[in-house]
């Protein structure tokens, strides 16, 4: 099972700590607890979970109802599941109008809670493209080489070749334009950084204004592409 990086917004410390224990014996990180929508929102923007728990009912006037909103509005989007005890229909319809990943009833079951993650993780990375695994034949120029898209950290530009990076160190070079290869793949997974490179946003380790660095290997990003690769990242 994979594990989430969970936002848990519930205004009753009780059930709270009871969902912290929930997804951490699972292995799931809890990257915050809040009971008000002013606190969710910081934890949010200053954590952006891979998941966000979402009780409709909070401390304070705004609902967990603004919350999702909040969520539908910002650049980086996680899926929400709404907790609540509340079943009467106005309270459902205002749930399905922001189009929530799960809607569990209080209390909440550890076997529904964990089936509902599974479900809405794996829905919102199908509907991202990250599911599965990617292949692309590489032609080095007596074998043809199948190589998963996950396997590849960066590429460089060698002369009329492209250097293919393997996390296994391995270096593969095809006679081609680096745009022909990215065509190739996924558009969610790579960008290029700058005339001569390319890289796998997964292995990114960390950047700044001018340079990625790739398991420590600086990758250039141009001026020109600055925005571009800062908007792709803050994507992912």
């Amino acid at each position: 099972m994979t594990h989430y990086r969970t936002l848990i917004v519930e205004d009753e410390v009780l059930i709270a700590d009871t969902l912290k224990r929930y997804l951490q014996k699972q292995g799931h990180e809890v990257v915050g607890t809040a009971i008000s929508y002013e606190e969710a929102t910081e934890i949010y923007q200053k954590e952006k979970p891979d998941l966000t728990l979402l009780d409709i009912r909070l401390n304070g006037q705004k609902t967990g109802i603004d919350v999702a909103q909040f969520i539908q509005n910002q650049s980086y989007s996680c899926p929400y599941i709404y907790l609540s005890s509340q079943l009467d229909s106005h309270s459902i319809n205002c749930a399905k109008s922001t189009f929530p990943s799960g809607y569990l009833t209080k209390p909440i079951q550890k076997a529904s809670l964990h089936t509902t993650i599974e479900m809405a993780m794996y829905a919102h990375q199908y509907r991202r493209g990250e599911v599965g695994t990617t292949t692309i034949q590489i032609f080095d120029g007596s074998r043809n080489h199948q190589i998963a898209t996950e396997d590849i950290t960066y590429l460089e530009v060698d002369h009329v070749y492209v250097q293919i990076n393997l996390k296994n160190g391995k270096q593969l070079l095809q006679r081609s334009s680096l745009g022909e290869i990215l065509d190739q793949l996924p558009n969610q997974q790579f960008v290029q950084t700058h005339r001569a490179f390319a890289i796998n946003k997964k292995e990114v380790n960390h950047w700044d204004s001018s340079h990625l660095y790739v398991q420590n290997i600086s990758i250039p990003v141009s001026r020109a592409r600055r925005k571009e690769v800062a908007n792709f990242l803050k994507n992912g």
